[in-house]
């Protein structure tokens, strides 16, 4: 049995005598009640919870609609795995029943991996788009800030967007963008509100602040006041910048391969 590790509201509400799906849809796997174990996991993945319990969920799913002889289910759950985990895999010990519905998983995604991308446009709006091989996000976030700026201004909408936040574009600004699923559980993010990404401005500063900086000491734009820039507009810049905006677009990093222990999964079944 994999270890679970539960967030607060989870405890709270075992605190409070409620078993949250996830701990159900566990128990009845293990009991070999597949039945109530799928319709346990369908419940995690509608409620709160966090991108690691997703993978969990739609392992379990997946592993219980094989089981009850359902190969187009568990593929259908092994593909949605196979988003958030590309590298996810399955003992060949496990026996064709599951064999068969994840490796059609992984052909059917052979090469196909989610892309969250964000960029400045010329007009200094920063616009975020995600791909991905199967709808397991519902939602797409960008929030943007001016440097030193307290609060962030935001606008949602669905894949693959795209989705846009306006800004200045002669200065410079920070900007982070998430992708959640159904119940709201972060799948996948570039930046964060503590450690957003930064675009340079798009056009030149006024010429004031140009003039000012030509004939400051050298250094004088890298200094900073309590860990923020003194001044917007980044000079030698950060970002990346081209002619046709900043483009910041990566695949997304993995966590390590999920190992599916086949011991605690078969070793009671008939």
């Amino acid at each position: 049995m994999r270890a679970l590790i539960l967030p607060l509201w989870l405890c709270a509400a075992s605190a409070w005598g409620a078993e949250p799906p996830l701990t159900r849809a566990e128990q009845a796997f293990d009991a070999l009640e597949f039945d109530a174990a799928a319709a346990a996991y369908q419940e995690a993945l509608a409620a709160p919870g966090s991108r690691a319990e997703r993978l969990m969920a739609w392992e379990g799913l997946a592993l219980a609609r094989a089981f009850m002889g359902q190969p187009q289910e568990a593929q259908e759950a092994f593909e949605m795995l196979l988003v958030l985990d590309p590298d996810a895999r399955v003992q060949a010990s496990l026996g064709p029943k599951i064999r068969a519905p994840y490796e059609a998983a992984r052909k059917a995604l052979e090469g196909q991996r989610p892309v969250l991308t964000v960029t400045r446009a010329k007009d200094g709006r920063v616009v975020a788009t995600l791909e991905q091989p199967r709808p397991v996000a519902v939602e797409l976030l960008v929030a943007v800030r001016q440097p030193g700026a307290a609060g962030f201004s935001a606008a949602v909408g669905k894949p693959p967007g795209p989705v846009a936040v306006k800004a200045a574009p002669e200065r410079a600004v920070e900007a982070y963008a998430m992708a959640r699923d159904s119940g709201g559980a972060v799948l996948f993010e570039q930046g964060s509100m503590r450690a957003p990404l930064r675009f340079d401005a798009q056009v030149a500063p006024p010429p004031a602040v140009a003039a000012a900086l030509e004939v400051a000491p050298p250094g004088v734009e890298e200094q900073v006041e309590e860990g923020r820039p003194v001044w917007p507009f980044v000079v030698g810049g950060v970002g990346l910048a081209a002619a046709a905006g900043v483009v910041l677009g990566v695949v997304l990093s993995q966590p390590p391969p999920l190992a599916l222990p086949p011991a605690d999964r078969t070793e009671r079944l008939p």
